[in-house]
């Protein structure tokens, strides 16, 4: 039987894709935690909701980013770890923000489904999505400059 490493670059490509998956899903559970912890003790402070829950998800903001850039797309070379890939997660994070409110508020107010089980396909559809563009646009490894002769 051969090695995963041994396989066609198209089937590495594959092993690749859900190596990260399965770390970004990992990421997302810790993130996600951590942010609820943060929203609870700060509801349980007396917070209001809306700024409990601001805060509670740019603490997961924050632990996301730190884990993703260095586990989940690690940089050797460290050319990615700017003020601009802090910005483009911090984009991506509010796209994610705008996915999750936005189905909430559509599956319940169409009344196809309560508040947990809207929360729930929510959540699956921002993290596969935002996990796409991440990799995509995010901690995409930069392009090499083509030389002027070719």
């Amino acid at each position: 039987m051969r090695a995963v490493t041994d396989c066609s670059p198209a089937w590495a490509h594959v092993f690749d894709l859900g190596r990260q998956g399965a770390r970004y899903l990992g990421v997302s559970a810790v993130a996600l935690g951590l942010d609820l912890s943060v929203y609870a003790l700060a509801l349980k402070a007396s917070l209001a909701a809306a700024a409990a829950g601001a805060l509670g998800y740019s603490g997961g903001l924050v632990v996301h980013y730190v884990l993703s850039a260095f586990w989940v797309f690690p940089d050797p070379v460290g050319r990615r770890h700017s003020k601009a890939t802090l910005a483009k997660f911090v984009a991506t994070g509010l796209l994610g923000l705008a996915l999750t409110s936005g189905l909430i508020g559509t599956l319940t107010g169409a009344g196809l489904c309560g508040a947990y089980a809207a929360k729930i396909v929510a959540i699956a559809v921002s993290t596969v999505t935002v996990f796409a563009v991440r990799r995509a646009y995010v901690f995409a490894a930069p392009r090499e400059a083509k030389s002027a002769g070719a």
